[in-house]
C-alpha cells in the first residue's frame, strides 16, 4: 500500500541520516534541555576520549574546562534557552584533563507545539589549527617588531655614527694633557656602548636562524646580562659564576642571546616585588651517566651547562606541566615576558640541548639547559698597533646624511687620503661618470633613498670594472654577503664607523686591489 512505502522510504531516509552522523568528521551530541546527554556519535568520541557509554545521560558539565569566566557560560545559556542559536569557540577538557578548542554550533530544537525538546551540538576540535595560528600571528609580530626595532635602529646607527666621527676627530685634535680629553673619550666609550645595544635589540627581533657557528658562551651570557641589567629593576641583584673554560658550542649567537634574555626576565618577573638574587652560572666538562639523570635522552659525552636561577616565588606543579606551552603566561595582559619558555624549548632543541625546570613554591625555581660541547676552533692572531694605516690614495665618500658625509670627509682626510665627499648616490654616480679614472676606491652607505649602496655599486662596476667598493650597513640590513662577495664588493664595514676599525678596512681594500 502507499502508506507502507512512504514508511519503508521514511526508514530508509532516517537510516541515511544515522549512517551520516554516524560518519561525520564532527562531534554530533545531542542532549535534553538540560544538558543531559542522550546521543554522541564516534567522532564525539574521538574529539573528548569518553567512550558513548560513559557519556549517555551524563549532563554536557563534564567537557566544561573552566577556562571561560562565569558571564561567558552565562551568555551562553542564555542564548540557547531564548531559543536561538549559539556559534563560537570554546575551550574545553577531554576525560584525560587536557584541554582542547572546540569550534561550536549549538541549535535549540521544538517540537511541533512551540517548547524546545532537544539541543544538537555539533563540535569540530581546532586545537592544532589554533596553535598553528597563533604560531602564524607571534611570527608576524615578531617580524613587524623586527621591521620597526630595524628602522627605529638604523636611525640611532646614524646619529651614533656622527657623534662617533666627530669623537674620533676631536680625540685626534685634543693634545693628550687636555682636560677635554677625558669626556671625549666618555662619549666615545658610550657611542660604543650604544652601538652594542643596538646590535643586541636587532639580534633578538630578528628571528631568522643564522649559521650557526662554533661560539663561547661566556661572553655571549656577559653580553646579554648588560642588556638584561638595562631591563630588570634594581631591587634583583645578579649574581654570575662563570667557571669554566670549557665553554663552546655549535650554536646561532642571536638565539641563545634570545633564550638568555627571556630567562632572565622571566626569573626577575618572579622576584618584581620583593627583589633577589638572580643567577647565572656556566659549567662544563666531561658528564657521566650520573650526571646526566635528568636527561635521559642524552648520551654521557662533554657538555656545557647553563644554568638561571631565582631567588622568587616559586613554580607550582600544575603551572610546571604547562609551562614549554606555547603561548602560556602566568604574566597578566600587556607584561608577558618575551617569547615563552615554548620558544626556548625550541630553540634549545634546535641546538641539540636539552631544558629542565626545577622549582617548588616559596623556594625560587632554576633552569638548566644542556648544550653538547663543540671543538674550539683556532684562535686568530690579531697584530695590534697603535698608530692607524694611512694612504694617500683617491677616495669617492657616500651617504645620505649631510653630518656622516662631513665629519667622514675629514677623518678620511686626516688620513692622508684625496677624498670628495657626496649626499646621495645619484650625486655620486654623475661625479663618477663625468671622470671615471679619478678615483681609486669608492665608499658608500648601503640603505640610501633613490639607489641602494649596492645598486651604486653594480652601476660604478658597469662604468669602470675591478674598481674597489666598500658597503656600510646597519646591522638591520639583511645583506647576504656572499652575493655581494660575487658582485665584487671588496669589503663591508658595520655603521656606526669607528675611525680605528675604518682605516684598516680601507687599506685593505686598496692594497689587495
Amino acid at each position: 500500500s502507499m502508506l507502507g512505502k512512504e514508511a519503508a522510504e521514511r526508514t530508509e531516509h532516517l537510516a541515511r541520516l544515522a549512517e551520516a552522523v554516524r560518519q561525520a568528521m564532527d562531534g554530533i551530541v545531542i542532549t535534553k534541555p538540560d544538558g543531559s546527554i542522550i546521543f554522541a556519535n564516534p567522532a564525539f568520541e574521538k574529539i573528548t576520549g569518553y567512550r558513548l557509554d560513559e557519556v549517555i545521560g551524563q549532563n554536557s558539565r563534564i567537557l566544561k574546562s573552566g577556562y571561560h569566566d562565569e558571564a561567558f557560560y552565562k551568555n551562553f545559556w542564555e542564548t540557547l534557552l531564548a531559543g536561538n542559536r549559539w556559534i563560537g569557540r570554546m575551550i574545553n577538557k577531554r576525560k584525560d584533563g587536557s584541554l582542547y578548542t572546540a569550534e561550536c554550533s549549538i541549535s535549540p530544537v521544538k517540537n511541533a507545539q512551540g517548547s524546545l525538546v532537544n539541543f544538537v551540538w555539533i563540535t569540530r576540535d581546532i586545537t592544532a589549527a589554533v596553535k598553528m595560528e597563533k604560531r602564524i600571528n607571534q611570527a608576524q609580530k615578531m617580524e613587524a617588531i623586527g621591521t620597526l626595532a630595524g628602522g627605529i635602529a638604523h636611525n640611532i646607527n646614524n646619529i651614533l655614527g656622527t657623534i662617533l666621527l666627530n669623537a674620533d676627530l676631536a680625540l685626534d685634535d685634543v693634545p693628550s694633557a687636555h682636560p677635554v680629553r677625558q669626556s671625549l673619550t666618555e662619549i666615545h666609550q658610550a657611542c660604543l656602548r650604544g652601538r652594542e645595544v643596538i646590535r643586541q635589540i636587532l639580534s633578538f627581533s630578528r628571528l631568522s636562524m643564522e649559521e650557526k657557528k662554533v661560539v663561547r658562551l661566556t661572553p655571549i651570557v656577559t653580553d646579554a646580562l648588560k642588556l638584561v641589567r638595562s631591563l630588570i629593576p634594581t631591587t634583583i641583584e645578579i649574581r654570575r659564576s662563570l667557571t669554566t673554560q670549557a665553554d663552546t658550542i655549535l650554536a646561532d649567537s642571536a638565539q641563545l642571546n634570545q633564550v638568555l634574555i627571556n630567562l632572565c626576565t622571566n626569573a626577575a618577573y618572579a622576584m618584581r616585588e620583593k627583589g633577589g638574587v638572580l643567577e647565572v652560572a656556566l659549567d662544563g666538562g666531561e658528564f657521566g651517566a650520573d650526571a646526566l639523570t635528568d636527561y635521559p635522552d642524552l648520551p654521557p659525552g662533554r657538555y656545557v651547562r647553563l644554568t638561571v636561577s631565582d631567588s622568587g616565588h616559586g613554580i607550582s606543579p600544575e603551572i610546571r606541566e604547562r609551562i614549554f606551552d606555547p603561548y602560556f603566561t602566568t604574566g597578566h595582559v600587556g607584561e608577558s615576558s618575551g617569547l615563552g619558555l615554548a620558544v626556548v624549548h625550541e630553540i634549545v632543541r634546535e641546538h641539540g640541548g636539552v631544558i629542565t625546570v626545577d622549582s617548588e613554591p616559596g623556594k625560587g625555581a632554576r633552569v638548566a639547559i644542556v648544550f653538547p660541547e663543540a671543538a674550539p676552533e683556532a684562535p686568530v692572531e690579531v697584530k695590534a698597533s697603535r698608530s692607524l694605516p694611512r694612504g694617500s690614495e683617491r677616495i669617492l665618500f657616500v651617504d645620505d646624511e649631510q653630518p656622516i658625509v662631513t665629519a667622514a670627509g675629514r677623518m678620511l682626510e686626516r688620513l692622508g687620503y684625496q677624498v670628495d665627499a657626496r649626499l646621495g648616490s645619484l650625486e655620486a654616480l654623475e661625479i663618477f661618470r663625468s671622470s671615471p679614472e679619478a678615483f681609486d676606491l669608492v665608499i658608500t652607505d648601503n640603505a640610501m633613498p633613490g639607489m641602494a649602496g649596492r645598486e651604486l655599486a653594480r652601476e660604478l662596476m658597469k662604468i669602470r670594472p675591478g674598481i674597489p667598493v666598500i658597503l656600510c650597513t646597519g646591522f638591520s640590513e639583511q645583506i647576504d654577503e656572499k652575493k655581494a662577495k660575487e658582485l665584487g664588493i671588496a669589503a663591508f664595514a658595520m655603521k656606526p664607523i669607528v675611525m680605528r676599525e675604518f682605516a684598516g678596512i680601507i687599506r685593505k681594500a686598496l692594497d689587495e686591489k
